[in-house]
């Protein structure tokens, strides 16, 4: 399905387009379901401890991983307390311990991630690499920094899916699975829906299910949109976001990439910088974030306001000017749907038109905007 056969660039005047298919907003997004938690009984929890002993025989390099705890396990729980609980007893239930493997093989995915028992994960450090990696289809790690939320959410999809498959237990099915970890990921402010391309497209060249789960993925934000959401030519491997307002009108959100952070200093009046995240998986990231703000009835000027980026993160440079995109509710619920260098210090005249024109293609597209 062509979400749009003509684009409306926000360069543009002239009269308005239709959509294709007609907007029906609802409060019912997604079929209900009721996401069962499995309890973890004395006798699952002695299993899980023979089951551990194996583990560690089997892979004696094991290492608990304070990373993915830290910046994807404890999110995921904070922001969906009725769903996941961490143990804090030995008969609790909830999610355990994180422990890559293979780190002497970084190439290789080996099983990639699987549930040890009783909410205990494994992952290989292959797998960590490929999805955490510049480009799609390598393995090539780079150091992680807290502003990168597009590599965060590409590995945190693999990890929720995981992890909802334990949930789940004897009731386990794919799809089950995967509707979970979109929940989970949908209520973190900082992870994307859209980490699921994402992780789809870094995923091994002959991964054969592949093109499948990426239709499966772009159908589901475009469900969670009522159709607002979606690409130019409904073509996944594009920067080109396409945005519908509330009139029925698709403007065009070019996602420049995001640069590095660590080299803006040398390369600052250079027009081929070093890129941090290409500007597809910056409209994957996007595409999730803006979805979420639709659902709420959230997109619009009132309450989608741009703030200091250095109140969200902690290792963008003190002495550069970073703005973060925030949509906040009225309990304080808040998705960061973007973050932009804004120093002209930095930026080229070319490179600060792009910037411009991929903010003023979000702020068009609002419910609010008033009909061109």
């Amino acid at each position: 399905m062509k979400i749009i056969s003509t684009v409306k660039k926000i360069i543009l005047a002239g009269a308005l387009i239709s959509l294709l298919t007609p907007l029906f907003w609802s409060t019912n997004w997604a079929s209900a379901e009721t996401y069962l938690h499995t309890p973890t009984s004395k006798e699952e929890i002695k299993a899980a401890e023979k089951g551990l002993k194996v583990f560690h025989k089997r892979y004696p390099d094991a290492e608990e991983s304070d990373f993915i705890t830290d910046n994807i396990q404890a999110p995921l729980v904070k922001y969906n307390p009725e769903i996941l609980k961490i143990a804090k007893k030995k008969n609790g239930d909830g999610l355990r311990k994180i422990y890559v493997i293979d780190k002497k093989h970084p190439q290789e995915f080996g099983k990639g991630i699987f549930t040890i028992g009783a909410g205990n994960i494994a992952i290989t450090q292959g797998l960590i690499n490929a999805k955490m990696a510049l480009e799609p289809g390598t393995f090539t790690p780079k150091p992680h920094k807290d502003y990168d939320i597009y590599a965060l959410s590409s590995l945190a999809y693999d990890y929720a899916r995981e992890a909802a498959r334990w949930y789940y237990g004897s009731d386990y099915t794919d799809k089950r699975a995967n509707n979970l970890a979109m929940k989970l990921l949908d209520n973190v402010p900082f992870l994307s829906l859209g980490g699921r391309l994402m992780s789809d497209l870094r995923t091994a060249p002959e991964d054969i299910d592949r093109e499948d789960r990426l239709l499966s993925t772009y159908n589901y934000l475009l469900e969670m949109s009522q159709n607002r959401v979606g690409f130019a030519n409904d073509d996944i491997m594009t920067n080109q976001l396409l945005v519908a307002d509330r009139h029925g009108d698709y403007w065009t959100v070019f996602a420049p990439p995001q640069y590095e952070v660590d080299a803006l200093a040398k390369e600052a009046q250079a027009e081929d910088k070093s890129i941090m995240t290409r500007g597809e998986d910056r409209a994957y990231y996007v595409a999730g974030q803006i979805v979420w703000a639709m659902k709420n009835h959230l997109w619009d000027s009132s309450h989608v306001k741009m703030a200091d980026a250095h109140k969200y993160f902690k290792e963008l440079p003190k002495n550069i000017e970073f703005k973060a995109i925030v949509v906040t509710d009225a309990d304080g619920r808040y998705k960061l749907i973007d973050w932009y260098l804004a120093d002209d210090r930095y930026l080229t005249p070319n490179q600060l038109n792009d910037i411009t024109l991929y903010i003023d293609g979000m702020k068009a597209s609002f419910d609010d905007a008033e009909i061109r």
